[in-house]
């Protein structure tokens, strides 16, 4: 009897191990956006937390460089920070159909 859990239990594991690599290949097309200044810098990252696209409006340029770099790392923290929300997201899914606690990941 404690066989035939183990191997249901097994079965359901490497179930949820496919659901997690197809996820993470999921999450490498997706992208998240953030935004500083009043949108005049824009970073975009993918899934996997690689900064994809970083937009800065040309008049900002001639600004002051420490704002401009302030502004930067504003906009790239948060698009990191709602990647990580998203992957956190998606993994809670998965989670649940282990029956596992939603804030395990």
């Amino acid at each position: 009897m404690a066989n035939g859990k183990m191997n249901k239990m097994l079965k359901q594991v490497q179930k949820v191990q496919a659901q997690m690599v197809k996820m993470q290949e999921e999450l490498k097309s997706r992208q998240v956006e953030a935004s500083s200044g009043g949108g005049v810098v824009r970073a975009v990252v993918s899934g996997d937390k690689e900064l994809q696209e970083l937009h800065i409006e040309p008049e900002l340029l001639e600004e002051d460089v420490e704002m401009l770099a302030d502004l930067v790392i504003s906009a790239v923290n948060e698009a990191l920070r709602k990647a990580e929300a998203m992957v956190n997201q998606e993994m809670q899914k998965i989670g649940g159909n282990l029956g596992l606690p939603g804030n395990l990941f």
